[in-house]
């Protein structure tokens, strides 16, 4: 047995999780890459590397890479112009989940690796990788007034290549991350959904095993866990609950010559003025999409025979053109302006800021968007219900009702 096979063997041993991953991965020699990398689909490697390293890092290393894989860090990075703070974004992220799976005697003997894990003095697995990268952003643009791209970044004193004197920085090779991009939507696609039914089988499979899952892994497939709903029937159950009530005024008629009353499906009179949509319209949301949610509001408009009045506005970094609308017409005649960075604090800012100029009792938000910002806190917020029409499974906000597209 050679020595990678004997690693990953080791690892299925010890590892439930990564073990069941492992054998679903192929791993294939590829000598002009520095040490190991994934292009999404396949695990590589540099043979002489494999040679030369010790069996912790490259046990590291693997975790590393199948981390990057179901995780779809390959996929998302094609959202983002910086794509290598994403990267570094990425890897502090799996870091931090392995240092949560690993022992730290092995992690203790990982010295080549950048094995960085904390950002502003906590695991970066506290946060998701969108919630990362802007904080690099930000520490980067508070270090340098002029907010120009650098090679590294510092934390708090310390800097973000902290190991290795290789080009790499001591990093795993990201070169391969490329490819994703002669790759066509329905290979994406294909190659997602493939990731993430193994990951649902690891998932079984451990528990079954061991009981849980390591700790660090738990944080970030919570999506796993749940099932896809159709987010046009949620969409259209949050829109019911304010235009339709059941009532004992009257009562069901059906029942009339009983002793007791039982309350009837009424519709109310009034129209629903308390809901806010705000579609996301920096980029990552395509033109198909954006079309695509704007007809589902204006079924919903029709359905309920015309009653939801609410409002409708367009988001990036800031907030734009809300408008009321109370018909199709008027909801199809609010134009969509955008295409700049994303935020989800200026879209809650926005609300109070400018709640004076909407007279209503309670404030229901419906966001729609792939969750490439940075979340604000929910004890922050002067609404009464969220919900978040996501059109990935890689993003799920820390509160409020979430569906995926």
């Amino acid at each position: 047995m050679d020595k990678l096979s004997g690693i990953k063997l080791s690892l299925i041993l010890e590892q439930a999780f990564f073990g069941y991953l492992i054998m679903h991965i192929q791993f294939k020699r590829d000598n002009s890459i520095e040490n190991m990398g994934t292009d999404g689909e396949k695990i590589y490697y540099n043979e002489k590397y494999i040679e030369e390293a010790n069996e912790d890092e490259i046990k590291f290393l693997i975790m590393h890479q199948i981390l990057h894989l179901i995780l779809s860090h390959i996929v998302r990075s094609i959202e983002y112009t910086d794509r290598d703070t994403f990267s570094k974004a990425s890897d502090l992220v799996v870091n931090s989940i392995i240092h949560e799976s690993l022992p730290s005697y092995q992690i203790g003997n990982v010295e080549k690796i950048n094995t960085n894990h904390t950002l502003e003095g906590k695991e970066a697995s506290n946060w998701t990788v969108d919630q990362v990268y802007e904080k690099i952003k930000k520490i980067n643009c508070d270090n340098n007034d002029n907010c120009m791209e650098n090679d590294s970044f510092f934390f708090e004193g310390e800097e973000f290549l902290i190991k290795g004197d290789s080009g790499q920085g001591g990093r795993d090779d990201h070169s391969m991350w490329e490819k994703i991009k002669g790759k066509s939507r329905f290979e994406i696609d294909r190659m997602s959904n493939k990731w993430l039914q193994c990951v649902k089988d690891a998932m079984d499979i451990t528990k079954q095993k061991c009981g849980d899952l390591p700790g660090g892994v738990k944080k970030f497939i919570k999506y796993v866990q749940s099932e896809k709903v159709d987010w046009k029937d949620v969409l259209r159950n949050f829109v019911e609950t304010e235009v339709t009530d059941y009532s004992f005024n009257p009562p069901d008629k059906r029942y009339s010559e009983e002793s007791f009353f039982l309350p009837d499906f009424n519709e109310t009179e009034d129209k629903v003025t308390g809901i806010f949509f705000f579609i996301d319209v920096s980029g990552s949301m395509s033109d198909e999409q954006i079309a695509e949610c704007k007809a589902e509001l204006r079924s919903c408009i029709k359905q309920y025979n015309e009653r939801v009045e609410g409002y409708l506005g367009y988001f990036d970094y800031n907030v734009s053109n809300v408008k009321s609308f109370d018909d199709e017409e008027s909801m199809e005649n609010i134009e969509s302006l955008g295409g700049g960075g994303t935020s989800f604090i200026n879209v809650f800012k926005y609300l109070d800021e400018n709640a004076d100029n909407f007279e209503v009792e309670r404030k229901k938000v419906v966001i729609m968007t792939d969750g490439g910002a940075e979340f604000p806190s929910e004890s922050d917020l002067n609404v009464d219900e969220v919900l978040w029409i996501i059109n990935n499974d890689f993003v799920t906000p820390p509160f409020g009702e979430v569906v995926r597209i």
